[in-house]
């Protein structure tokens, strides 16, 4: 499929904007580089980068200098912390049209093996993806192919939603730190996340090695 194949799926299905999260540490290096980059080109370029659990699978199973994007706010449809970082970028859907290749996965790669066909990985043709491509579906993700890894940040940069661990209470010291860090590399719009009261998300951030590990730089 081609790029410009899979924006108008999406802008067919009402999609108008795209996410990627990632941990505080990660996302200053992106932001370093002036780009949302694969893991691969982070690594290659010498800068901090928080480990994932997924990371040795998907160098097997050649992801690994993927791109990788949402279709929803997973924080805010899920109702708790998103796994991979409390830092969001929000980004126009017209990012990916800065891309040489996107591929929609219909499971997530960390439940592919290397024998899985690329048929049961990916959507293969705009018929399927038009019928069977669902707005929020955790699994189907949004992978973005490039020459260098790498696209660079432009005007599809709409800005930075930070988590708060404290929530309710009142900026804690790591949502004032992430925010003051992310500020000096960007004039983008840095907002703080505000959750519904039954988020789990406080709960989740109790757990004072996940918050220092998210958190950390």
């Amino acid at each position: 499929m081609l790029v410009e194949e899979v924006y108008e799926v999406a802008r067919k299905k009402g999609m108008s904007q795209f996410f990627h999260a990632n941990s505080l540490a990660t996302s200053i290096s992106l932001l370093k580089l002036n780009g949302l980059a694969s893991r691969k080109r982070v690594e290659g370029s010498g800068l901090a980068q928080t480990m994932q659990y997924t990371d040795d699978l998907d160098k097997s199973l050649g992801v690994w200098d993927d791109i990788f994007l949402d279709t929803v706010d997973i924080h805010r449809r899920a109702s708790r912390r998103n796994h991979y970082g409390p830092i969001l970028f929000l980004l126009d859907t017209k990012f990916i049209l800065s891309a040489s290749g996107v591929l929609i996965t219909k499971t997530n790669p960390s439940k592919w093996k290397i024998t899985t066909p690329v048929e049961q990985r990916y959507f293969t043709s705009v018929e399927d993806l038009d019928a069977s491509w669902d707005v929020g579906n955790f699994d189907q993700m949004i992978t973005l192919q490039t020459n260098h890894g790498i696209i660079p940040f432009d005007d599809n940069f709409l800005g930075i939603v930070i988590d708060d661990p404290m929530m309710d209470e009142g900026p804690s010291r790591e949502f004032t730190k992430a925010k003051e860090e992310i500020s000096i590399l960007t004039n983008r719009q840095i907002t703080r996340r505000q959750c519904a009261q039954w988020c789990k998300c406080k709960e989740n951030y109790e757990n004072n090695w996940l918050t220092s590990t998210m958190f950390s730089t």
